[in-house]
């Protein structure tokens, strides 16, 4: 098992009242909740970073096959 690290939130007390009505692994629901988070985040970054060079290359000559051969052939 990997190493795990302990974080803790506050919630209001009603919020936890209601919380132990129901019989949920309320740390794995959390965990898989932060994990599909990040993946979300992630991509958004990569995304945005996709954007950005977009916006860098639009209106210029680039074929991606062409300059890789060309690469490949001087390299």
């Amino acid at each position: 098992m990997l190493m795990s690290e302990t974080i803790t939130i506050r919630v209001p007390k009603n919020l936890k009242g209601e919380i132990a009505k129901f019989d949920i692994n309320w740390s794995k629901y959390l965990r898989e909740m932060i994990i599909m988070k990040l993946k979300e985040l992630k991509r958004k970054r990569v995304a945005e970073h996709m954007d950005e060079i977009r916006a860098k290359t639009a209106g210029k000559d680039i074929n991606m096959a062409r300059d890789i051969s060309e690469w490949r052939r001087k390299h």
